[in-house]
């Protein structure tokens, strides 16, 4: 009786150990391809985590005070985002109460990030695996829904820009997650090379000049944290790198285009032509300086953009085609333009308290607290970048991506302090 009492006691205790390992493979393996993903994976994060706090529970207020002590100001930073919509929706009575659900997940960061504390390293890695399912997910829907030419659609999303940037970040995330790799044999290493050579192309594909500009700074994040490797092998390894980056600037007709249209297009625009590509992102930015300059502390609020893009062209200042458009194709000033200085305080805690703390880790002496921290840098710095011509955090999956890798690689870099006795266990 009394093993069977054990052994059931071992079956509740395992359940959230393999919830938290399939949502964290699930989320980067299938977000691109299959709606629904992201939401799913997040369900199964949360009840992990709602699950290890009850069978847990007499020691609970003890280790969420730990958790508390140790991730306050990440936990708060995740959170700054959906209180300033809170603010700037009581502040603006024309704008839609509440918040919507994919941004009020962001509230819910530090009990995700209790259930994954609670797994060891070496379970947090295998988010590496679906970051390689999904980075060669991305390589079939690239070939198939964009080799021909530029679909607005492809997998889950409707705009070619964000599934390229992020098909970028999972290639890069399997190439760097090498540096985890001790004992793997050298067909686990070519299945990591694998996937970061599809994410490349994927992103290739999708023609996005902003992931393109982006590759090189995160490329070079990668390869500085390789410190286990003499700096002579890294700055070739960065030559090599560019190297073939150039190569293929100077041999592919599709990049010499885009970046020749894009010079086309800021000539046109400076001739009076406002209304090509690059012309009418730069009246929206335009517009969403004039919004925030006029609304300064909590913007026009969120779903009325475009509504005060019309106002705006009402007064002559943009063309018609430019009020088409829901947001002003820059994370920064859309923010600004919506939540005002609430929206880019907030925006810049999302995206700096993070990676901060990634820092640290990426200088650490100990290999797999660096690969951590690369990892989690990439994952920030290429957010930002990103950002300077896309909103990515206006899509419900990516912003759910983005907040459960910040808990993935927050709670890898805990535990692994932990191994090596750094910090206090919670």
């Amino acid at each position: 009786m009394g093993v069977m009492v054990q052994r059931g006691r071992a079956v509740v205790s395992c359940v959230p150990v393999v919830l938290a390992v399939l949502g964290i493979v699930i989320l980067p393996a299938l977000m691109l391809s299959t709606h629904g993903a992201a939401f799913s994976a997040f369900m199964l994060l949360l009840v992990s985590a709602l699950w290890s706090m009850a069978i847990g529970y007499p020691a609970l207020k003890d280790r969420l005070l730990a958790m508390w002590r140790e991730h306050r100001w990440l936990i708060l930073a995740m959170a700054a985002m959906p209180t300033a919509m809170l603010v700037s929706a009581w502040l603006n009575p024309a704008a839609p109460r509440g918040v919507p659900f994919a941004y009020g997940r962001l509230w819910l960061f530090g009990i995700v990030l209790f259930g994954l504390l609670q797994l060891r390293p070496g379970r947090l890695q295998n988010v590496q695996w679906g970051c390689v399912a999904g980075a060669l997910a991305s390589f079939v829907w690239a070939y198939l829904e964009l080799r021909l030419s530029r679909s607005d659609v492809v997998g889950a999303y409707s705009n070619a820009i964000p599934f390229g940037n992020l098909s970028l970040l999972l290639g890069l995330f399997s190439l760097t997650s090498i540096g985890w790799a001790r004992d793997d044999g050298w067909l686990l290493i070519v299945l990591r090379v694998a996937g970061g050579t599809a994410g490349l192309y994927a992103s290739y594909m999708s023609q996005s000049r902003g992931g393109w500009i982006a590759i090189p700074v995160l490329l070079l994040i990668a390869v500085a944290t390789l410190r286990h490797l003499s700096w002579k092998k890294r700055v070739t390894a960065l030559l090599v790198f560019f190297a073939l980056l150039a190569a293929v600037c100077v041999s592919s007709s599709m990049v010499r285009t885009r970046f020749d249209q894009a010079l086309s297009d800021i000539h046109a625009y400076k001739a009076g032509q406002a209304n090509t590509s690059v012309g009418i992102r730069f009246q929206l930015w335009r517009a969403a300086a004039l919004m925030l300059t006029r609304h300064p502390l909590a913007g026009v609020g969120r779903g009325e953009f475009h509504k005060s893009l019309q106002a705006i062209h009402a007064e002559g200042v943009i063309t018609q085609e430019a009020t088409a458009f829901e947001h002003a194709h820059n994370e920064f000033l859309y923010n600004g333009a919506t939540l005002g200085v609430l929206g880019i305080g907030a925006l810049l805690a999302l995206y700096l308290v993070p990676a901060a703390y990634f820092l640290r880790a990426a200088l650490c002496d100990d290999r797999v607290l660096r690969t951590t921290g690369a990892m989690g840098l990439t994952l920030c710095v290429g957010f930002m970048l990103f950002g300077l011509s896309e909103v990515m955090l206006i899509i419900a999956q990516t912003v759910v991506f983005y907040s459960v890798m910040v808990a993935v690689f927050t709670a890898h870099i805990h535990r692994r302090r932990q191994e090596l006795g750094a910090n206090p266990v919670l």
